[in-house]
């Protein structure tokens, strides 16, 4: 049986999650309105559309090393403090832009640009504060609770998006987004907790720094198979969600609430999956448990996208249980993987092993956004979606043939260290 304990008495703990369940919220109603703000109100084409969206993912691709260095030598909370106000006032700016009339397309792709510089520096010092507070036996708890509170407002801020953006516009549900964010960077503000920057590694450049956080995930089997699994996954459903956008809001013409209510399927199962990720842990191992849920997760938008060829009922209730059942398997593995990439090595190296993990991972979205755009112009968005299932389907094959399948606690991850 894998040891698993409980974290919610942990005081510094629940700040931390307060902030992140609030930009969560705020993250999901901008998720949905910036693509409606370009489609329905700059009448943007997929082209453009994929530009924005990749504007918002190539920092992930440009800025991750960097940003995994800086955070390795930083102090965290001040990094995620300064990054959570940023996004406040950029997102501030756009809805006051758009409201006034003086929004285009190239302004909202600076715009989408600098929001994804600064979540990136967020994202990376956020993944190497979390063990600087929670206890290692407590971790697997810490991750699948806020992986689980994360799906839950996934359900709550689809849902809200959608009917949000529908009633009061896209411009002000960005407003709402730039607001949760200033109050995350105020709760990340009450946290309290020992941390020391280390300062610049004595002869060592950042680039040096950096090239070997990737050295040692490339080494690291485990993790080698983990970062391949988020390449290609983040490859196909970049395709598949750009397609399913254009799919739903221009050739069904379904609306935003509707689109909001098929995401928010997604989130309701990824509730349930990891208010399950602890229990199947404890029963079948982090190994074979991550390796099932990422079969069923990855798997099942192919078989909801397949039914949705035409506008209909029938693709709409597809649609909604593919991503329920996808959910269900995200919830469970993600709460795993994470855990694994926290412990797999030392704290001194784990901000630059995490970028790299990051650099591929992440920037494969941007490189999925552009395809998807392409995609899109030339097969139609319902092709272009099942093309991208597909991806998304092949991306178990790595952690499946992985050392992770032998993993039954974290303990075990040390033999299969390089």
């Amino acid at each position: 049986m894998t040891a698993v304990t409980s974290v919610w008495r942990n005081a510094q703990f629940r700040r931390v999650w307060g902030a992140g369940a609030i930009s969560t919220l705020g993250g999901e109603i901008g998720e949905l309105a910036i693509p409606v703000l370009a489609l329905m109100t700059l009448a943007a084409s997929a082209s453009e559309l994929s530009f924005v969206r990749a504007a918002l993912l190539v920092p992930f691709l440009l800025l991750t090393l960097w940003a995994g260095v800086v955070v390795d030598r930083s102090r965290r909370r001040p990094l995620m403090i300064a990054a959570d106000l940023a996004r406040g006032v950029l997102l501030a700016l756009v809805c006051w832009f758009a409201v006034a009339g003086w929004l285009t397309i190239p302004m909202l792709i600076v715009a989408a640009l600098l929001l994804g510089s600064f979540t990136v520096v967020y994202a990376m010092a956020d993944f190497a504060f979390l063990p600087l507070i929670v206890e290692e036996q407590n971790l697997l708890d810490a991750n699948a609770r806020i992986t689980a509170t994360q799906s839950a407002i996934g359900i709550a801020g689809a849902g809200a998006g959608g009917a949000l953006v529908q009633l009061i516009t896209a411009p002000l549900a960005l407003g709402l987004n730039a607001l949760s964010y200033f109050v995350s960077g105020s709760l990340i503000t009450a946290v309290r907790a020992e941390e020391t920057a280390r300062g610049r590694t004595e002869h060592a450049s950042a680039f040096r720094e950096a090239r070997a956080g990737i050295d040692l995930l490339i080494r690291h089997p485990v993790l080698r198979g983990l970062v391949a699994e988020a390449g290609v996954w983040n490859f196909g459903n970049e395709i598949f969600t750009i397609a399913l956008t254009i799919l739903v809001l221009q050739d069904y013409q379904l609306g935003p609430l509707i689109l909001g209510i098929v995401l928010m399927s997604g989130g309701l199962g990824a509730v349930l999956g990891s208010m399950s990720s602890r229990r199947l842990t404890e029963r079948f191992g982090y190994g074979r448990a991550l390796i099932g849920s990422l079969l069923l997760g990855n798997t099942a938008p192919l078989i909801g996208i397949a039914f949705a060829g035409a506008a209909s009922a029938t693709a709409v209730i597809a649609l909604t249980l593919a991503f329920l059942m996808s959910g269900v398997g995200i919830g469970v593995a993600n709460s795993q993987a994470v855990s694994i990439r926290q412990l797999a090595v030392p704290a001194e190296v784990r901000g630059r092993v995490n970028a790299g993990y990051r650099l591929a991972s992440w920037g494969f979205l941007a490189l999925g956004a552009l395809a998807g755009g392409v995609l899109v112009s030339v097969t139609g968005s319902w092709p272009a979606a099942i093309i991208g299932a597909v991806i998304m389907a092949l991306a178990s094959i790595p952690v499946a043939a992985s050392p992770a399948r032998k993993v039954v606690a974290l303990d075990d991850l040390a033999h299969a260290a390089p």
